[in-house]
């Protein structure tokens, strides 16, 4: 008898599964480490080849809508409709696109009515606890979040979520021991004194915020983040000697990247720190759109708006179809008092982009400095019914949803 494993179609087969096995297997450990990046562009591959795991499409939309990506809800919530699914992970499909578009009522009978049909779900627990953290319903939150670790204690985005919980409530121990449990599950996770230091910066406990991200640091040296929270801890307290060491530390050990310490001063809106990283970027990378606009605003938010104008004056004839450098280009325009200026971009960002509220506020206003009120009104009611064009669709969305989720 022939040996099945020389069979080179069976042999095939075999490794198509095992592939397919695999990449699920690394679709659920990134969900279930909180990674909901990695997590759906898997999860999409999963879908090309297994169009029918209502599971995997369930966990697709819930990642998409924790990373506010709208037209991933759309597509795999579509997809399911389609194939006329009545499992409880279709339910939970149309109760994360309730719960991306707030309406929370809505999300929680229907997630509701999914664990009636699977009450030890996993996964649909943890869709119910997003649901409530987002309706900040802590306690019911962290109820969820302890049932889904009952049956898996070792689910890492239950633990951190079940700390985050501890944390909204003021059980700052209760939360470090949470964090401190996911780390020795997965060493690649938040150091546990950094996340408890964001936890008291957050409620603007900035003294006990400081000793935990010097101890993050102290574990982990070569991790960003906690430099640059220590270094606006000192700012805030009035400590400015520490604040200096820490930024001296931060050019130091991070002057190698660039694009991460511009992030992070960004984000602290160190914005006369981030524009010399920002100009670099941008000498390295003069096509990238994004790093153009960033450059921009910190041009304008250290009083430069001259140099912001003149870099995307400069930009524009490059990339003609750029929206974004039409609307920003119109902003800054109205801004400086260029009114005619200001109402030609804003025409422009709007060709490319009729949904562009900023840019028809800038076009009505600049027509009526100009004094062209007939044409400001026309501006006006023109982004009005673009609006209510939204609304509609939003609508639609729900009504069809209503006769779509019904039993």
């Amino acid at each position: 008898m022939p040996n099945p494993s020389n069979n080179p179609y069976l042999s095939r087969n075999r490794q198509e599964v095992t592939a397919e096995s695999q990449l699920w297997e690394e679709a659920l450990n990134a969900f279930y480490r909180d990674d909901d990046e990695t997590a759906l562009a898997l999860l999409l591959e999963v879908l090309e080849t297994q169009p029918d795991n209502l599971r995997a499409a369930y966990l697709a939309v819930l990642c998409a809508a924790n990373l506010s990506d709208e037209e991933t809800v759309e597509e795999v919530c579509g997809a399911v409709h389609r194939h006329g699914a009545r499992h409880p992970y279709a339910l939970g499909c149309d109760a994360v696109r309730a719960m991306f578009y707030a309406n929370y009522e809505r999300a929680e009978h229907l997630f509701d009515l999914a664990l009636q049909a699977l009450p030890d779900d996993i996964d649909l627990g943890i869709g119910l606890a997003i649901l409530c953290e987002q309706m900040g319903q802590e306690e019911k939150c962290a109820e969820l979040y302890r049932r889904v670790l009952e049956r898996s204690p070792d689910n890492i985005r239950a633990r951190i979520s079940l700390g985050i919980s501890y944390a909204l409530s003021g059980e700052y121990l209760s939360a470090f021991a949470e964090y401190q449990y996911a780390k020795q599950l997965d060493p690649s996770v938040e150091n546990p004194h950094q996340h408890l230091g964001r936890d008291f910066y957050a409620d603007g406990l900035l003294t006990e915020a400081v000793q935990e991200f010097l101890q993050a640091i102290a574990e982990e040296p070569e991790q960003p983040a906690a430099y640059f929270f220590l270094l606006d801890c000192y700012r805030r307290l009035g400590e400015i000697d520490a604040a200096l060491d820490v930024y001296q530390q931060i050019r130091i050990r991070f002057a190698h990247e660039p694009e991460l310490m511009s992030q992070f001063f960004e984000q602290f809106r160190m914005f006369n720190e981030a524009l010399p990283l920002l100009e670099r970027l941008h000498r390295e990378h003069p096509e990238d759109l994004e790093i153009l606009l960033r450059l921009c605003r910190a041009y304008e938010e250290t009083g430069q708006p001259a140099e912001a104008l003149n870099r995307l004056e400069k930009s524009v004839p490059d990339d003609p179809e750029a929206g974004p450098l039409w609307s920003e280009l119109a902003r800054l325009y109205y801004q400086i008092g260029e009114y005619q200026s200001a109402a030609a971009a804003a025409k422009r960002a709007v060709e490319f982009n009729r949904y562009d509220q900023e840019a028809y506020g800038v076009l009505t206003d600049a027509l009526l400095m100009l004094g062209k009120i007939e044409e400001a009104e026309a501006a006006a009611q023109e982004m009005e019914r673009i609006q209510d064009e939204a609304w509609q669709r939003y609508q639609r969305r729900f009504s069809g949803l209503e006769e779509e989720g019904e039993d």
